[in-house]
């Protein structure tokens, strides 16, 4: 289960389809916090009909800037994959949980998983710099 800490920012990331734009919702978020995000972005995005190429190249620019920030700041993520498909489930779940697939929620989700399917470093760092 998700700490409650996280719950409104993983609902409110998850209809935006943006791990990211959590910084705007939520203080205080740890490294580990934001693999979970990430994979909830892309577990939500696969329930709303993401392809799994979009999927892989999503998770995989999540890790390398995770790592890559993690390496940077001195932190230790070394359960990137396991919190990662936690993450998945629980953005599977709150995206089934909510309608079916299509309208103005899902476009919006859709459009953040691509923008952080391609997100460049320096937004990511931006972002985990501000909460």
């Amino acid at each position: 289960m998700i700490l409650p800490k996280l719950s409104a920012a993983i609902l409110s990331m998850s209809l935006l389809g943006s791990a990211y734009a959590a910084s705007r919702l939520e203080r205080d978020i740890s490294l580990d916090q934001w693999v979970l995000m990430c994979g909830a972005a892309n577990g939500a995005a696969d329930a709303a009909g993401a392809t799994e190429e979009d999927r892989h190249k999503h998770r995989k620019t999540a890790r390398s800037h995770l790592m890559r920030y993690a390496a940077e700041h001195g932190y230790a993520l070394s359960e990137f994959d396991a919190l990662f498909e936690l993450g998945m489930l629980e953005g599977r779940k709150l995206v089934a949980a909510r309608s079916a697939r299509g309208g103005a929620k899902f476009q919006a989700l859709m459009h953040g998983f691509h923008s952080d399917k391609s997100i460049q470093y320096g937004d990511v760092e931006k972002a985990l710099d501000t909460t």
